[in-house]
């Protein structure tokens, strides 16, 4: 299975997905109003605070997945795996679905700030969302599973899909139908249900037939056991993430009015669009970096690793240093909104740089993961979360919304700098060094560079329609990219071949 055919999939699904949200979420604040859009955002922050829930036992079976497919009679061993996480799964999504039912009053009369919006409102919002997260969580098993078997075309098509409904169903109800919230989370529980359904049946179709096919209700503690120090790592692993993440975000949700908070979630949407642009390439590389190991072709998996940090350190920084330099006409071009625009302004561009930078930082856990040794991404995660947490709670608390994201882009910046050098050595050694001479240092100096002049330049006017100022930007953001791929000798050495190709094309 191709990883270039993988990652343009995977591309397409992402950049829709980001697409559809960045254009639909002007529209969910015109007609929902900032509270209730806020409260649509404090959704997004819960379900990502409950993925702590997950024990890391979703990249666990998707790495079992990857790896059964390179070993003889694996999936005998896989699918009795599979039944032993699903019960796991069934038990979890309940305490969760019970857990958040129980805790909606408490949620909604002490936590969420808001106004306007009826307390029996806010309880049955929380109430819905607590079966969502049960949902969504218990979907992405079978998501995972999905990806391990590279069946990434099929994934991105249906992501498509479930997006469409997800977003445009909803902007549909909320502009013809009903513009009650209650009504928005009942519809995107629907589609939850949905998509549980069709993740289940298509990573079910595409197992193969064993031998020994299990029950179909099982639960084998030896699989489990012999899992279990990977999946704790991850799990564990995630926690820290998740807290070095999510941390600003939770404490904001708690000091700011819930209007506020959604203007703050339209800042996190476009922060987090920047993050999610190396998605893509992770999903395609991973489980081939665990497969040529799991072959012992080292050399292969790390050809792989230097050709997507170069292209993920292309996209990202084009987009992190084009949104932070124009991040006000930015805001303004996307929601008509003066007063989001001042108020996220000055708040975006610390978030895009710092995203920009974690970016990049994932890919020492990519390594790690495909070495199926996570005990050094313990160690650095616990440090990390042990710094970081406490200077984002320090600069949130007496600084607000900038404090956070000035103290999210310095940590991430100084821990990158710091501690991808102490992975590589340790699986790599002599690698570091020239990664980041040659894959990564000129991008970033092409990156700033194209940056400081299209900003030097000043072509966005205050005077033009948002309309205008979202094409410039657009095409200044192409232009960029355009512009900094020059700077990886992967993506340099392609545009020559597909030059020389045309050339003898032409000439033939």
């Amino acid at each position: 299975m191709s990883i270039k055919r993988n990652s343009i999939a995977n591309y397409i699904g992402q950049s829709y997905s980001i697409l559809i949200a960045i254009v639909i979420t002007p529209l969910y604040l015109q007609y929902l109003g900032a509270e209730a859009y806020g409260l649509v955002g404090f959704f997004a922050l819960m379900q990502a605070w409950l993925n702590l829930l997950d024990l890391g036992l979703s990249p666990t079976l998707g790495r079992q997945v990857a790896y059964a497919r390179g070993r003889k009679r694996g999936f005998e061993f896989f699918k009795r795996l599979l039944k032993s996480f699903e019960l796991i799964f069934i038990v979890l999504a309940l305490v969760i679905i019970g857990s958040i039912y129980l805790s909606s009053e408490w949620v909604a009369q002490v936590w969420i700030k808001a106004d306007t919006l009826d307390l029996s409102i806010l309880m049955y919002c929380i109430g819905l969302m607590g079966v969502m997260f049960g949902l969504r969580w218990f979907a992405g098993l079978y998501r995972s599973g999905i990806n391990g078997m590279e069946d990434q075309v099929w994934l991105s098509a249906a992501n498509i899909i479930l997006i469409s409904f997800k977003f445009v169903g909803a902007l549909i109800l909320l502009a013809f139908i009903t513009q009650d919230v209650r009504h928005f989370f009942e519809y995107q529980l629907v589609i939850g249900v949905f998509e549980l359904l069709l993740f289940m049946w298509r990573f079910y179709h595409q197992l193969p037939v064993t031998e020994h096919e299990p029950s179909f209700i099982a639960f084998d503690w030896q699989a489990i056991k012999s899992v279990a120090p990977f999946a704790l790592g991850i799990a564990y692993t995630a926690g820290i993430w998740i807290l070095i993440t999510q941390t600003d975000k939770l404490i904001l949700s708690g000091i700011l009015s819930l209007a506020e908070f959604g203007y703050f979630s339209l800042v996190a949407l476009v922060a987090g669009g920047i993050t999610a642009l190396s998605g893509p390439i992770s999903q395609a590389i991973m489980p081939r970096m665990t497969l040529l190991l799991s072959l012992g072709k080292q050399d292969e998996m790390l050809n792989i690793y230097r050709q997507a940090s170069q292209v993920v350190a292309v996209i990202t920084l084009s987009v992190a240093l084009a949104v932070g330099l124009y991040a006000e006409p930015l805001i303004y071009a996307w929601t008509g909104d003066n007063e989001a625009a001042l108020w996220g302004s000055k708040i975006l561009i610390w978030f895009a740089l710092g995203n920009g930078v974690l970016a990049l930082s994932a890919f020492q856990y990519y390594l790690q993961s495909a070495f199926g040794r996570l005990r050094l991404h313990v160690i650095g995660s616990t440090i990390a979360a042990l710094i970081q947490v406490p200077v984002i709670y320090y600069a949130a608390v007496n600084y607000g919304a900038e404090g956070a994201g000035i103290a999210w882009f310095s940590f991430r910046l100084v821990w990158f700098l710091c501690w991808t050098p102490i992975v590589h050595r340790q699986f790599v050694p002599g690698f570091h060094l020239g990664w980041m001479l040659k894959d990564i240092l000129p991008i970033v100096s092409v990156s700033i560079l194209s940056a400081y002049l299209f900003w030097a330049v000043d072509i966005i006017n205050s005077e033009q329609s948002q309309i205008l100022t979202l094409g410039v930007l657009i095409v200044i953001g192409l232009c960029t990219l355009m512009i900094n791929s020059l700077g990886s000798s992967y993506l340099r050495g392609l545009a020559s071949q597909r030059i020389k190709k045309w050339i003898f094309y032409y000439k033939s």
